[in-house]
């Protein structure tokens, strides 16, 4: 036999079939374009053979949900074509507030469909990935998320998305957190057909990565549920933001990342000093809470699973509750 030809003819097959596996990907976030978990996740998904195009938010959009700006000019960076990444949104901050725009989570994500994919490949992408997001986004919390309006975006359009959540934005998890993602996508790959959508229309995936990327303790098919993790956590209005220890303590850790010498209890201290008697949104947990299910998402990362639910985009109650309102208002019907 021809060993040349044979080694020839392999290399040609194998790169057929990356290429017949390759996806034309738009990749976006809430925390913008220069966090380093979206741009190991951007290099990762390259060296995997994929296209892939960033269209982020310039700056931090975290829990922005599916906010958009109706009828505004924005800002676009298009200074990094060359590296295949926009960002949308303005970051002059000495422009008067009424003229100012931010490119939320959704609208980066439409620049990508409707911009750059079209400009790339002249159709939609294969697939819309938002994130990995620096915290996880489960149960409720998942209303309130910008990585998952700019998922649901994507989703209404048509377009099968994923929205991805680390448990954090620490460098050193980045490349395992990519990992995850590049493995997932491989595995859908692997079973959609060829010319097929990856995901049925209007479904997305919610994955959330937990703490240790490293080490989980495998994949998880989930439901989103209600139950928003770290001790069942709940969002609230407070007139007093040092009252809560949860909130005081995701600040103090933030100080202590930006200087080492401070121990928790000062940092918990300075953070209280600062906090104390101002008004705004607080975190806090409920040991009550009702969603305890073993496969809610909140649940099941806190248990070192990577977790995978699927998602719709919409809001639209289940059959029992909605039976329940014609039941109740019959009449009016």
């Amino acid at each position: 036999m021809n060993t040349k030809f044979a080694a020839l003819t392999l290399a040609i097959g194998l790169g057929i079939s990356a290429q017949a596996n390759a996806l034309n990907i738009v990749l976006t976030n809430d925390d913008s374009w220069s966090t380093t978990n979206i741009q190991t996740l951007h290099t990762a998904l390259k060296a995997a053979g994929h296209d892939v195009i960033m269209s982020a938010p310039c700056t931090g959009q975290s829990g922005k949900g599916g906010a958009i700006h109706f009828m505004k000019e924005v800002s676009v960076d298009r200074t990094q074509l060359d590296k295949d990444q926009v960002c949308v949104g303005d970051t002059d901050t000495s422009v008067a507030f009424e003229d100012y725009t931010e490119g939320t989570p959704t609208m980066a994500a439409l620049y990508g469909i409707d911009v750059y994919a079209m400009e790339r490949w002249g159709k939609q992408p294969d697939l819309v990935i938002s994130g990995p997001n620096e915290g996880n986004n489960v149960g409720y919390s998942t209303n309130m998320s910008g990585t998952l309006g700019a998922t649901n975006a994507s989703i209404a359009r048509g377009i099968p998305a994923i929205a991805v959540s680390a448990y954090d934005g620490e460098a050193d998890k980045a490349q395992d957190v990519a990992n995850i993602v590049v493995e997932l996508l491989d595995q859908l790959v692997e079973k959609t057909a060829e010319g097929a959508p990856l995901l049925p229309k209007f479904t997305g995936l919610n994955v959330n990565i937990p703490e240790d990327p490293a080490n989980h303790r495998g994949f998880k098919h989930t439901q989103v549920g209600w139950n928003a993790g770290h001790d069942n956590m709940i969002v609230k209005f407070t007139d007093d933001l040092a009252s809560s220890d949860m909130f005081m303590g995701y600040v103090a850790i933030e100080m202590m990342k930006h200087d080492p010498s401070l121990t928790m209890d000062e940092a918990m201290a300075i953070a209280r000093s600062m906090y104390k008697d101002k008004a705004g949104i607080s975190m806090d947990s409920d040991a009550n809470y009702a969603d305890q299910s073993e496969n809610s998402e909140g649940i099941a990362v806190g248990q070192g699973y990577v977790t995978m639910s699927a998602i719709q985009a919409n809001v639209q109650g289940s059959v029992a509750k909605s039976e329940w309102v014609r039941y109740k208002l019959n009449e009016l019907f």
